[in-house]
């Protein structure tokens, strides 16, 4: 495939000397930063160098990648506590993986999706070719089929077009493990189509997918499951209390985090007994909660309230928040139900951002947590992997620093870490990256920076196939 005529007298500069296999034009692109380092995105080599700019290569067909398929596939959760009385919702999930095809587990916040589903992968039955858990909150369905890729094959810095995706992940039988599946049922479907002989598992707050595969739907726990729930927090001291135990259960419908956040506010009254919160006052017991800490978890919950859903590992967490030990306190505030641990970090959970932006209303600085990030994604030992974990955030600092009138702060961001997620082949990232980097530098005033987030919008056009698109922009 030749590149256009057009398209070489368009680019920022032709380097016929640069990077490349002499069989096509290279394309030079300056941008700015510390990533550096070579990936394969389709028929082209991208060298993503922060410091010289962004050189892109075609790579003749002898010098494409040949990527190896792994004997299997074993990349499960971490672990936890198995969930109780779920034992029905498990055999059935069980079933429906047996059955075939898609299979969607959905149900309000709190109601215990997310430890279901990664109990199922630890423990049922995996695929012929193995098991697969991913995290699909606030990520795109390229960047998860690309994980999903990455699994599966052994390859180092290539992005398949999505032709050949589908053509290496033919044959592949994995079970797909999906938390935090959105409710675009076109989404969902185009991830199926990337890993077409795979069964995939999706977790979400809604029902997608209908009249497709299995749906179970999932409720709070039966009042033996719920009563054994509050035991397990509260011990022997629940003994003689079990009609009010089943009262406050029933007042919660079973909901997991409610019955957690109510054993954390059990007290002992003046006699050694045990008082249970009312169950009237289940809908008051996050305020309850927050009544009840001192500084350090307030402080580290404002922070993660600016961030709303989306995570941050406990590093960044202590040094923004000012907290010595930050796993130690996020993992007390985890066991009250107002974090949910993930896989990168701690994140608040869903229902409770919007009464802890109420308790605190002015957000986290935008100029510390702009500048933390931006110098982290910038340090040339930071692994792009991890920041492409924090994809989410970063948006989230973004869009603090667009609220506090700062677009300045939103270019320093989007300029430290585009690179980072180029290199990380997290394409729908890095995109989203420059398409807000760009917003913003037009608003701040910055000619460079937008002559820059628009090269490198250019860059990625052309190697995901929009060449008319990559003209336009490296004019």
């Amino acid at each position: 495939m030749e590149q256009p005529e057009d398209l070489d007298r368009t680019t920022a500069g032709h380097t016929p000397d640069g990077p490349g296999d002499g069989n096509g034009p290279a394309f030079r692109v300056d941008i700015h930063g510390n990533a550096t380092g070579p990936v394969i995105a389709g028929h082209h080599n991208v060298v993503v160098d922060a410091h010289h700019g962004s050189t892109v290569t075609l790579l003749m067909e002898g010098r494409r990648p040949r990527p190896v398929r792994r004997d299997r596939v074993a990349l499960l959760p971490g672990r936890r506590r198995p969930p109780l009385g779920r034992e029905r919702e498990l055999a059935a999930l069980a079933d429906a993986l047996a059955a075939g095809g898609p299979v969607q587990l959905w149900g309000p916040a709190g109601v215990g999706k997310s430890t279901l589903l990664r109990h199922a992968a630890r423990t049922l039955p995996p695929g012929p070719d193995g098991v697969l858990y991913l995290s699909a909150a606030h990520r795109e369905t390229g960047d998860l089929a690309q994980e999903i890729f990455e699994a599966c094959y052994d390859t180092t810095g290539y992005l398949p077009s999505a032709t050949e995706l589908r053509r290496l992940m033919t044959g592949v039988r994995i079970t797909v493990y999906v938390d935090g599946a959105g409710g675009d049922a076109d989404r969902l479907r185009e991830l199926m189509d990337a890993a077409p002989d795979a069964t995939f598992v999706f977790a979400g707050r809604n029902r997608a997918l209908l009249g497709e595969g299995t749906s179970l739907g999932l409720k709070g726990l039966e009042t033996a499951a719920a009563q054994a729930l509050l035991e397990s927090e509260l011990g022997s001291r629940l003994a003689g209390h079990e009609r009010a135990a089943a009262e406050l259960c029933a007042a919660a419908a079973g909901a997991p985090l409610l019955l957690l956040r109510a054993a954390a506010l059990a007290r002992e009254d003046g006699t050694g007994g045990l008082v249970l919160p009312r169950p009237g006052t289940t809908a008051e017991l996050l305020p309850l909660l927050l009544d009840q800490l001192d500084a350090e978890p307030l402080r580290v919950l404002g922070l993660l309230a600016t961030l709303g859903e989306a995570d941050l590992a406990p590093g960044h967490i202590g040094a923004l928040a000012g907290v010595p030990d930050a796993s130690a306190v996020c993992g007390r505030l985890a066991g009250l139900g107002l974090l949910a641990a993930t896989d990168t970090g701690y994140r608040c959970t869903a229902d409770a951002v919007g009464p802890l932006r109420q308790r605190f209303p002015e957000p986290f600085p935008a100029e510390r947590l702009c500048g933390h990030l931006a110098e982290w994604a910038a340090l040339p030992d930071t692994p792009p992997a991890r920041v492409a974990e924090h994809a989410a955030a970063l948006d989230a600092a973004l869009d603090l620093a667009e609220r506090a009138g700062r677009p300045d702060l939103a270019v320093r961001v989007a300029r430290a870490a585009a690179p980072a997620l180029a290199r990380a082949l997290r394409f729908d990232a890095w995109g989203r990256m420059l398409d807000r980097g760009r917003a913003a530098a037009e608003r701040a005033g910055d000619a460079g920076s937008v002559a820059y987030f628009t090269h490198e919008q250019g860059v990625r056009s052309l190697v995901t196939g929009r060449r008319v698109v990559a003209g336009v922009l490296l004019a």
